[in-house]
């Protein structure tokens, strides 16, 4: 009994130094700029002892009030650290250990934090009803106990799950009220993101010269404030925008400069975005075999991480080039997989894509009643989306079925929508 309570305290005190190393490297991530890149590698080397004792300590969370506050103590420790070292599926399963414990303890303040951690970690793998019910959850402790920061924070995630469903309204009202907040706090962190969530409902809208003000000032915010994922992400989405503006030269340095920091951060959420967008510029210039090889390499990474959106992606960008190659079995398996799991996670946006592409392809081999099938059920899901981009290429695609169809009239109705949305186009488009 007297050795079982020794190696039970050795083993205590153990969880402890590791907790402690957590803490420390989370402290020299958030000083920023070149702190990061010390704390990342202290993270690095100390992650394996690390996991090991959060694990015993979850796995030990019942046997006593002081293992479970160690426990809920790792997960709330390693804030950002986690975010853009741990793929989500394992950062989800060491919060819901935290959560755990936080409510077995009443600690309402620690239960916040971490629903507040899920619903970050929830947005990037679905099914989003999930995420946002965890969000509102973290919300309304939040508001009960008046916590401005942690109302700021929770808004700026349900922006983000309201954008990901391609509901813009929402996400626009969530990020505008976390900006004030963060403005009225000096909370630059925030700030930023908020600027950046703003910046993409811009891309998504079309309004791409309003799009780049806000990656501009996400850039700028970011670079100030020392936090390098989150320049990772202003750099992709000024990669993105200067694509749409037609300036492929600006596109390709942010990209490349974006592809350098992650790949030296190992922040592989972003590296898979910008990926696609260098293998869409390599696309839209019809350097196909390059093209492949980033859609190929970003697929590759998103399924490691378990990063499905990411991996959806990736599946219909590949489901367009195949077919564009001429290779007509392989596209449809890549649009049909990117179909299956963008609604497995409820992702609207990336369903709309590969719907429109199967559309394509479908008309494209002569298949017309399942391009219709497709473009139908496409529609559906457009009613929900507020994007002159994606409404130009829906308008795009239905011209194109009724023409062959030798309905001119109906093409010529449908191209009269276009004209309103032709600027919204995205840039490689026109290849098609």
């Amino acid at each position: 009994m007297l050795a079982t309570r020794r190696l039970e305290n050795v083993q205590y005190q153990m969880a402890q130094l590791y907790l402690g190393k957590l803490r420390a490297a989370e402290a020299t991530y958030r000083r920023g700029h070149e702190n990061c890149e010390h704390a990342l590698a202290v993270f690095d080397h100390e992650w394996l002892q690390i996991k090991h004792w959060w694990d015993w300590s979850a796995a030990h969370v019942q046997e006593g009030e002081e293992i479970a506050r160690l426990c809920q103590a790792f997960s709330l420790a390693g804030g950002e650290l986690l975010v853009v070292r741990l793929p989500p599926q394992e950062r989800l399963q060491l919060l819901e250990a935290g959560l755990a414990a936080a409510r077995l303890l009443h600690d309402e303040q620690a239960e916040m934090v971490h629903l507040y951690l899920l619903a970050r970690t929830q947005r990037r793998i679905g099914p989003f009803d999930r995420a946002l019910d965890t969000a509102q959850q973290a919300l309304a402790i939040a508001q009960q106990r008046h916590d401005r920061l942690y109302i700021g924070k929770i808004c700026n995630v349900l922006g983000g799950i309201f954008f990901l469903q391609s509901q813009y309204e929402p996400a626009q009202q969530n990020y505008e009220q976390a900006l004030a907040i963060s403005q009225a706090l000096g909370e630059k962190h925030e700030m930023g993101l908020a600027v950046g969530g703003l910046g993409n409902i811009a891309h998504g809208q079309g309004d791409f010269e309003r799009a780049r003000r806000f990656d501009e000032q996400y850039l700028a915010i970011s670079e100030a404030n020392g936090q390098p994922y989150n320049v990772c992400m202003a750099l992709r989405n000024m990669s993105m925008g200067a694509a749409h503006m037609g300036d492929e030269d600006a596109a390709v340095q942010y990209a490349e400069r974006c592809v350098k920091l992650c790949e030296a951060l190992g922040y592989d959420q972003c590296l898979v975005g910008v990926l696609i967008i260098l293998g869409d510029l390599a696309y839209s210039r019809r350097d196909f075999p390059e093209a492949e090889g980033y859609y190929l390499r970003g697929l590759e990474i998103s399924r490691q991480i378990y990063h499905r959106m990411n991996e959806a992606f990736a599946l219909v960008q590949l489901g367009r080039l195949y077919r564009q190659l001429g290779d007509m079995p392989a596209s449809r398996e890549h649009l049909e997989s990117a179909l299956t799991l963008s609604e497995a996670i409820g992702d609207s946006w990336y369903s709309a894509n590969a719907l429109l592409d199967m559309t394509t392809l479908f008309r494209i081999t002569g298949d017309t009643p399942q391009a219709f099938a497709k473009f139908g059920d496409g529609l559906e899901i457009m009613a929900t989306i507020e994007s002159s981009a994606m409404q130009g290429l829906y308008l795009l695609e239905a011209a194109w079925l009724w023409y062959e169809q030798g309905q001119t009239e109906q093409a010529a109705q449908w191209m009269g929508g276009l004209e309103e949305n032709f600027s919204a186009l995205p840039y490689d488009v026109y290849i098609e």
